[in-house]
């Protein structure tokens, strides 16, 4: 589970969450390809906005902007 701020109609929770442990992942392995292939998905993905409660997307797009320019979560 990710540790963003949960607003009404933010971005689908579980979604997030599956990009967010790929993406930790692959930042964390050391391996230049697999970094770029995460920074890439990151320019590049978007999420359904959640039914009820979901993550604040102002959060999760900065987390977004960081990781696309190769900056660690």
């Amino acid at each position: 589970m990710s540790e963003f701020p949960h607003r009404f109609g933010g971005y689908d929770r579980a979604r997030v969450d599956a990009f967010v442990a790929s993406t930790t992942e692959a930042l964390d392995s050391g391996d230049p390809v697999r970094r770029a292939e995460a920074a890439a998905a990151a320019n590049a993905v978007s999420f359904p906005s959640a039914a009820w409660r979901g993550y604040d997307k102002a959060a999760v797009d900065h987390y977004l902007r960081r990781v696309g320019k190769g900056r660690a979560a």
